[in-house]
């Protein structure tokens, strides 16, 4: 059995309405995700489920025997979970939860009923990444990304180090879903962060240039770095999952 980090456990709040999937990001944990996904549950009714991807929320030894293969299993095992409900699913995450959710709506394009990827990562780098990677001398690890938070005094709950070989696996799942944003169809709401130090803005504009559904929309965070689930915009961006999600079942309907 999986001994995770204190905040670091897998969730699921229960309710009678449609199901929600939120993914936390690399390095990360179901700790950026928690408050999103209670709050979804509480004010708007909705059965959320937050899974911890294989590898992350214990230690950076069991991520380096992970890669991308292993952390869509694990947003693909609770993606069913939840379709086995019989109400609509949607699909929300961070950073490369939100790269894992555009993956998901390519693969069940006729399944998931919306998706939100917020500050997420979809072929738009700005070079460094590729250079660490391709780089032969690089170091089997460099220090964390996590903690990219406006506000003060909030800590994200991620590894403080990052497996390089991890990275190489992320730059090349993020730039392939990336050149597959069209077979998403579902309807889109793009959260972004105007500042951020860890995923390139320019994200935003690909995603909402590329992927082929006709209800894609776009929503800027003018308070909040790159962790901005647990940032300065959380509040805003659970109203904005939230209504979004509610308009989709409306229109359905």
């Amino acid at each position: 059995m999986t001994e995770y980090m204190p905040g670091a456990e897998p969730f699921e709040f229960k309710g009678d309405g449609c199901s929600v999937l939120v993914l936390h990001g690399f390095t990360g944990s179901t700790q950026s995700m928690r408050y999103l996904g209670q709050t979804l549950n509480e004010k708007f009714g909705f059965h959320v489920l937050g899974p911890c991807l294989a590898g992350h929320g214990t230690s950076p030894d069991e991520m380096e025997k992970t890669g991308f293969q292993d952390w869509m299993a694990s947003a693909d095992a609770a993606f069913q979970q939840l379709a086995a409900r019989g109400k609509p699913v949607f699909v929300t995450g961070l950073s490369m939860g939100g790269m894992l959710t555009l993956g998901l709506a390519e693969v069940y394009a006729d399944q998931i009923a919306g998706v939100i990827p917020i500050n997420a990562i979809a072929g738009e780098n700005d070079g460094g990444l590729a250079e660490l990677i391709l780089a032969p001398e690089a170091p089997p690890r460099i220090p964390g990304i996590g903690s990219d938070i406006k506000a003060e005094g909030v800590e994200e709950l991620a590894y403080a180090e990052v497996p390089v070989k991890c990275l190489r696996d992320v730059y090349l799942a993020q730039a392939a879903i990336g050149d597959r944003l069209d077979k998403i169809s579902c309807p889109v709401m793009i959260i972004q962060s105007r500042e951020d130090h860890v995923v390139r803005p320019m994200n935003a504009h690909r995603i909402m240039t590329r992927v082929g559904s006709s209800d894609v929309r776009l929503r800027w965070l003018d308070n909040s770095y790159h962790v901005a689930t647990l940032d300065n915009d959380k509040d805003l961006i659970a109203q904005t999952t939230g209504r979004f999600i509610q308009e989709v079942l409306a229109g359905d309907g």
